[in-house]
């Protein structure tokens, strides 16, 4: 049977903000979870939210990376690629997932938003080809 963690999960084993709970949350993850990766955008809204935790974007990404390796989450390597782009840039996380899939092979991104079309732009000339 598949076990799928929700926010409220992640979230108190990311922050350790309620003793109980958060002891909880760490019990279900070292027993082994799932984690849905449209599960991610709404832990780093929870963490980064000014009326909820106030985590700086860069500390919550950075979090949300190590966790990776406490869950099973379909597309990990893109997913932690998307995090180290929102740790880097002002865009929206979903914005940065689009341009970590961008930068597969035979992937082409299409969006009339600049700013997601520049980064990507950038990131592209960014990598050298291998020998």
């Amino acid at each position: 049977m598949r076990r799928i963690a929700d926010t409220n999960i992640i979230v108190r084993y990311l922050t350790g903000d309620d003793e109980e709970s958060s002891a909880k949350a760490a019990d279900i993850i070292s027993s082994g979870i799932e984690m849905l990766p449209e599960t991610i955008p709404e832990v780093l809204y929870v963490l980064c939210s000014r009326t909820l935790y106030s985590i700086p974007r860069d500390a919550a990404a950075k979090a949300t990376i190590a966790l990776l390796d406490d869950v099973s989450v379909e597309k990990k390597e893109t997913i932690r690629q998307a995090l180290m782009i929102y740790c880097e840039s002002r865009l929206d996380y979903v914005d940065c997932l689009l341009i970590a899939e961008g930068l597969t092979a035979d992937t082409e991104i299409i969006s009339f938003d600049r700013k997601l079309m520049n980064e990507l732009r950038r990131r592209e000339g960014a990598i050298q080809p291998l020998p």
